[in-house]
């Protein structure tokens, strides 16, 4: 018979096995990211409205940048949340390498915190001086640095997030110019020096 003697052994170890390693791997709880969705859920409808108060212009613009970054956000912790549910590891390549957290993430996190409670206190202000306008320029200027803030604690949250569920965060400016050749070389030769 196929179960019997040293094949059922074999079968018991790596049935153990197996139960003993997919029970030991460290997954954050749905709880936890289910919270993280739900804020996000709130941001996003009030980020929905502040888009529909403005038809055109640079507010509008501002305001569906910052619903954007909230919905994408909110996508890529959905996507975690279901590889959790069903116990699948999901892996991230980035420039042909299998993305890991950097060593210290705990760190980054903290600094991410204070960044994203620095914000906030930029945002309070930048609302508070809002508020002392009805219109005009000084409103729209107002309203403007509102939104820039907003968007400022969108980004930062996003990223504390990605980073909290191990998904990799795309820069789109280079961290540091001085690790590489700038992008424009002025032309060698006696015609530069005219300009």
């Amino acid at each position: 018979m196929l179960f019997e003697g040293k094949n059922m052994k074999h079968l018991i170890i790596i049935g153990l096995a197996s139960l003993i390693l997919t029970g030991c791997y460290e997954y954050p709880s749905t709880e936890e990211i289910d919270g993280d969705i739900a804020i996000l859920e709130k941001e996003i409808n009030g980020a929905q409205t502040n888009t529909e108060k403005y038809a055109g212009g640079l507010l509008s613009i501002l305001a569906n940048v910052q619903l954007e970054t909230l919905k994408s956000t909110k996508l890529m912790l959905e996507q975690k949340k279901k590889g959790f549910q069903r116990y699948i590891h999901i892996t991230y390549t980035v420039d042909g390498k299998e993305y890991s957290p950097p060593a210290n993430k705990d760190k980054l996190l903290e600094e991410l915190t204070i960044d994203i409670d620095s914000a906030k206190a930029e945002l309070s202000k930048a609302e508070l001086e809002s508020s002392k306008y009805g219109g005009g320029l000084l409103g729209v200027l107002s309203l403007t640095q509102v939104a820039t803030a907003q968007n400022s604690l969108a980004f930062l949250n996003q990223r504390r997030l990605l980073l909290k569920y191990d998904i990799p965060y795309y820069n789109i400016v280079p961290s540091s110019s001085r690790d590489r050749e700038p992008d424009f070389k002025p032309t060698p030769g006696k015609d530069v020096d005219k300009f």
